[in-house]
């Protein structure tokens, strides 16, 4: 009997332990009896020589492992592979052929065995071949081609048939090709598993691709471009291939969809072999000679395009992640920019937020934790990770509430760990990766020294794109510890690497920041780059100066920085400029650098705040412009900025000599006295105001936050001409009828009617008839002579070939400018509509930085007049919701100190274009505009009450009696809300005419406006809170309660009539449905004034049951029409008037 037997027990534990030391146990126990057996060289290869040569516990051992391989019990197949393979390596007198007679012997699948015994048995097969491979004893000198052979096939065949096996099979064929090195027939072997395992070439799924990487690693010499016909150039992952490189390892095939029919949760192993080529070191000669393609262009190929890409399934997400987490110990800063891509991140984010809730968020918040972990662990890639998440703003999403945002997790988690020496290390390694990215690269980057020669032009640019985008966004990233003398060095460097450059390339200069010259040399696009990403920056840090600087103290103006650098290192010998149309520009550039200079210095002398900021707003602006004079690419827009320059001195000479007059002002004397006639020369205030909107028509996100930014100091000193200007835009039209908008745009040549169709010809103010004898014409022009002869001789003989090619070339064209022109048109269009944008924005600053001032009520109607006549117009949606939201904003003060005649004319406008309004929404808006002047008017002047409710009184007549008018109780609410308890009483009196003319039966156009006349009441009665205090309040509370009796009782009158059942043709004029919502309005107002201590003496004496009333309420709850309960209990209620009032009071008191 064998004395080991005990040990097979713990082999098939379910614990990994238990196993492993069963497993030692049982191989020292089964050494110990083979080294008391004889020595000798014989091989077993037979059965019955294993038997004669090994111990016999040992020959019993190979007999038991193999057997238990097929065994589904517990960890069965784990320990005894584990302990076959050690076994196997131990005993040298054991051959390949002989453990694989016993493995086909022992794990034959037979078709009188049930599935899942077949896949016992195909497992088994698999296993042992696997625990021969880790062995070693394939790489014996007993080892033949034939066993070799049949392991492959067997492996190739189990994979073809089964897929759920096939990456395990494949796996095990990987492991064989280091062995396979060492066998004397290699070459045989090498050509044999070509043909079988990758199909002579036929590489198409991971698997293989795993294994044909594996061999082309370990077998260079082979002729693969033979081997691989369909592969072009000289290795798998050549640029060539990345289509085919795409579609198998996203597992995705159009041709043969049956190769990926199973999806599997792990990761597959090809990428591991990807990894180890990309980022070992040791296999940089590799990377060299062959040539694959760019990681970066790989990962943005198959995994941001592929398994992140929009649209894919979570099962390919699920991997991407997978494939992150891999690559995670491979990151460093320099492939951060790689790796975060815009899907990436945005998946990372969407997962991160959904908080693990299904297995793709798991997976995707573990990704997430390693990698915030190792960016805690490293500061550089920590910092390179943060700020390339700080530029994702339209990739993750806004923080959600109760939901954690990739960015805010990672920055506070990050952030804690760094200080202002970390960020200067990781700036000074970032200007490094500038100055020379190739000796950063083989320093830190993926593949060694030997990569760097390897590395393309354009992956150099994108490198040091990549480090001047990292540089700004720590200068910019408020939430760094960074300091004002990291930022500024940050600025000098990028305008340095923007516009500088030393004589002779091949010397430093003693200019600090060219003290390194970049290798290799800058090209012009990476100079275009920096100079633009300059200009952000720039704007950017005044932005942020601006916002967190306190009205006495003055941040530090990086405008004037940048420009002194550029003049001071162009001014420097042996350096030269590098920037377009310097020359031309450089005599105003320093004359600039010396006003930006004497205005800081005046800023801090003036005691105003006021009179501080507004000079601080103009050296901002002044020194942004020069900036961009100097670094811009556009020789167009350079002219126009140099030309601005000088009038923006001017403008801050006057407002110099102007700012004593100017502080002695108060602020609503400045704005609203006007110009004497004498007077011809602009305020300051003024010529910016005209500049700001000019500037403003550029296509510029940063000169457009600069003009908002410089407009907020001047907003307090604004003069109606300034308006004049803002208004003149917002009231242009397309065309040139109503004035033309002075910009760089051709506002003439559209001539659209905003409530026309934007049709195309409608754009070129062109009708039909002139379309046709426009191209009439020119078909005339393009026959030439022919057409002449055919129109004269009435002809209809057709053009010959030759004649007919010009004639369509010539007709091609016509129709090709025609093109061009309706192209041209739309474009100007939406040029126009975005420019009235940004100038609707200066609006909105004023009228939030200065709601009590006069000019409101000068503004207010150009921005009511633009909202209305872009209403329809599709391409100015946003210029029409920015107006209704500007006009919808509820403000809490008021303006002050305007012509009250023309206030009013502007409400009446307002009300009549509230009657006409296109829709509900336009109504609304319009209400809100209305509260607005209302309140103002009355608070200005009080005598000006009977005229505001007149227009309101008007406007609920039109809402009466007209049934296409847009008022709704919604306008007058509104109102409601803004007024002053003291000035409420004309909406009572509003109502009061309301319910007198409205409210009864066949009065108002409908029904449903009948009922609006109660709501409307009760409307007003829900603020009878706030006039309880006023001493005509309960005379005006019984008047309404008075005019409500009566037009109730004749409502219930003729709701049990036969003329409200005559007047529909067989249907109730007024039927159920609208009787249930006047008697709910009339009981909720009565019960709200009954509840009021106040009001409700006054409605005890307005509300009497008399016989009417008592006999028309009982009828009506009897009355077969209307059967409804809400109905009946509301006759309940009414019945007695005075019993309603008592009670409605008695619940307050008992409430109380």
């Amino acid at each position: 009997m064998p004395t080991t037997l005990d040990f097979y027990w713990d082999l098939a534990s379910l614990d990994e332990g238990k196993r492993i030391a069963a497993a030692s146990q049982l191989i020292a126990t089964l050494c110990g009896f083979q080294a008391k057996m004889p020595a000798t060289n014989e091989v077993a290869t037979t059965e019955e020589a294993l038997e004669r040569i090994c111990a016999g516990d040992v020959s019993y051992a190979v007999k038991r492992l193999i057997k238990g391989l097929a065994s589904s019990r517990d960890g069965a197949r784990q320990g005894y592979s584990v302990a076959l393979a050690e076994l196997l390596a131990r005993v040298e007198c054991i051959s390949v052929k002989v453990v694989l007679d016993l493995l086909w012997k022992n794990t034959e699948a037979t078709k009188s065995m049930s599935g899942q015994e077949q896949r016992d048995m195909r497992f088994g097969r698999i296993f042992g071949m696997m625990a021969v491979v880790q062995s070693g004893i394939l790489a014996r000198k007993s080892t033949t081609a034939v066993e070799l052979r049949k392991m492959t096939m067997e492996l190739a065949a189990i994979g073809a048939k089964k897929s759920y096996l096939r990456e395990i099979a494949y796996a095990t064929l990987t492991a064989m090709v280091p062995l396979v090195g060492k066998l004397c027939f290699r070459d045989e072997a090498i050509e044999m598993m070509v043909s079988v395992a990758l199909e002579k070439g036929a590489v198409e799924t991971p698997d293989e691709l795993q294994l044909a990487m594996k061999m082309r690693y370990v077998f260079p010499e082979y002729d693969w471009g033979a081997a691989l016909p369909q592969w072009q150039g000289k290795h798998m992952l050549s640029a060539k291939n990345v289509t085919r490189l795409k579609a198998i390892l996203c597992e995705t095939s159009a041709e043969k969809p049956e190769l990926f029919s199973s999806w599997h949760p792990q990761l597959h192993g090809v990428w591991n072999e990807i990894f180890d080529l990309y980022f070992n070191k040791h296999r940089a000669y590799e990377v060299e000679t062959l040539r694959p393609i760019e990681f970066e262009a790989l990962w943005d190929a198959v995994v941001e395009g592929g398994l992140f890409a929009p649209g894919v399934s979570q099962f390919r997400r699920y991997w991407g992640f997978l494939v992150l987490e891999r690559l995670l110990p491979y990151l460093s800063e320099e492939t951060v920019p790689a790796t975060m891509t815009p899907n990436v991140v945005r998946a990372l984010s969407d997962n991160v937020s959904a908080a693990g809730k299904t297995a793709l968020a798991k997976a995707g918040l573990r990704a997430a934790e390693r990698l915030t972990e190792i960016c805690e662990g490293s500061t550089k890639v920590g910092l390179a990770v943060l700020t390339h998440l700080l530029n994702q703003k339209n990739t993750i999403p806004a923080t959600i509430a109760g939901k954690t945002n990739l960015r805010t997790m990672m920055a506070s988690r990050i952030v804690a760990r760094l200080d202002s020496d970390a960020i200067a290390g990781y700036v000074d390694y970032l200007q490094e990766v500038f100055l020379a990215p190739r000796r950063a690269r083989s320093a830190t980057g993926v593949a060694g020294p030997a990569t760097a020669i390897n590395v393309s032009d354009k992956s150099l640019e994108r490198q040091r794109m990549w480090a001047i985008d990292q540089m700004i966004r720590v200068a910019r990233f408020g939430q760094l510890p960074t300091s004002d003398e990291l930022t500024a060095r940050v600025v000098r460097f990028v305008v340095a690497q923007a516009a500088l450059a030393t004589n002779n390339n091949n010397s430093s200069s003693s200019l600090a920041e060219l003290a390194t010259v970049a290798q290799p040399a800058l090209t012009h696009t990476v100079r275009e780059y920096c100079a633009t990403a300059l200009m952000s920056l720039i704007g950017e840090l005044t932005r942020q100066a601006a916002g967190t600087s306190a009205a006495t103290e003055r941040g530090p103006a990086w405008a004037t920085m940048a420009l002194t650098a550029l003049l001071e290192g162009a001014a420097h010998k042996g350096v030269h400029v590098m920037l377009r149309g310097f020359i031309e520009t450089r005599a105003v550039l320093g004359q600039m650098a010396k006003v930006l200079r004497a205005m800081g210095e005046y800023s801090t002398t003036l005691e105003t705040p006021g009179d501080a900021q507004r000079v601080r707003a103009l050296e901002q602006l002044l020194g942004n412009l020069s900036v961009m004079t100097a670094f811009s690419n556009d020789p167009q827009v350079r002219a126009e900025f140099a030309e601005a320059l000088p009038e923006l001195h001017e403008c801050y000479t006057r407002m110099q000599a102007d700012l004593g007059k100017a502080a002695r002002r108060t602020r609503k004397s400045r704005s609203a006295k006007p110009k004497d006639d004498g007077d011809e020369e602009p305020r300051p205030v003024e010529v910016l105001t005209d500049m700001l909107i000019g500037f403003l028509a550029k296509e510029s996100n940063v000169l457009r936050r600069l003009c908002e930014q410089a407009f907020v100091p001047f907003a307090g000193v604004m003069t109606a001409e300034a308006m004049e200007s803002i208004v003149g835009v917002l009231q242009a039209r397309e065309g040139g009828a109503d004035g033309a908008v002075s910009t760089e745009m051709d506002v003439d040549a559209m001539d659209v009617d905003d409530d026309e169709e934007s049709e195309v010809g409608q754009m070129e103010g062109v009708d039909e008839e002139g379309v046709d004898e426009e191209l009439r014409r020119r078909i005339q022009e393009a026959l030439g002579e022919e057409a002449a002869e055919v129109s004269g001789s009435e002809s209809e003989e057709e053009f010959d070939d030759e004649q007919m090619t010009v004639f369509d070339d010539k007709l091609a064209e016509i129709f090709r400018q025609r093109k061009q022109q309706k192209t041209a048109a739309r474009d100007l269009k939406i040029s126009l509509a975005n420019f009235k944008l940004r100038v609707l924005d200066l609006a909105d600053v004023f009228l939030t930085r200065q709601p009590e001032s006069p000019l409101v009520m000068q503004l207010l109607p150009a921005i009511v007049d633009l909202a209305r006549a872009t209403q329809r117009d599709t391409r100015n949606r946003a210029v029409h919701d920015r107006a209704a939201a500007i006009l919808g904003a509820r403000r809490a003060r008021f303006p002050t100190g305007f012509d009250c005649d023309k206030a009013a004319e502007l409400l009446g406008s307002i009300h009549e274009r509230a009657r006409r309004a296109a829709d509900r929404n336009e109504a609304r808006v319009l209400g809100n505009v209305a509260a607005f002047v209302s309140r103002a008017l009355l608070d200005v002047d009080s005598a000006t009450e009977p005229r505001v409710r007149e227009l309101n009184t008007a406007s609920v007549r039109d809402f009466m009696t007209r049934k296409a008018s847009q008022i709704h109780v919604d306008f007058f609410r509104a109102g409601m809300e803004k007024l002053l308890p003291a000035q409420l009483p004309l909406f009572w009196h509003v109502a009061v005419d309301a319910v007198a003319h409205y409210a009864h039966p066949r009065q108002a156009v409908n029904v449903y406006r009948q009922v609006q006349a109660y709501a409307l009441a009760d409307t007003v009665v829900s603020t009878a809170s706030r006039v309880a205090e006023l001493p005509d309040a309960a005379a005006l509370a019984e008047r309404l309660l008075v005019e409500l009796r009566a037009s109730l009782l004749a409502t219930v009158q003729f709701a049990i009539s036969d003329e409200n059942a005559a007047a529909a043709a067989g249907k109730l004029l007024l039927d159920s449905q609208r009787l249930r919502e006047i008697l709910r309005c009339a009981l909720q107002l009565i019960r709200r004034l009954a509840k009021n201590d106040t009001f409700t003496a006054a409605t005890t004496r307005a509300l009497k049951s008399d016989a009417a009333w008592t006999a028309a309420v009982e009828a009506l709850a009897a009355s077969p029409r209307f059967s409804s309960p809400v109905i009946k209990k509301n006759c309940e209620a009414l019945a007695d008037l005075q019993r309603l009032v008592a009670t409605s009071a008695g619940s307050k008191t008992s409430k109380s």
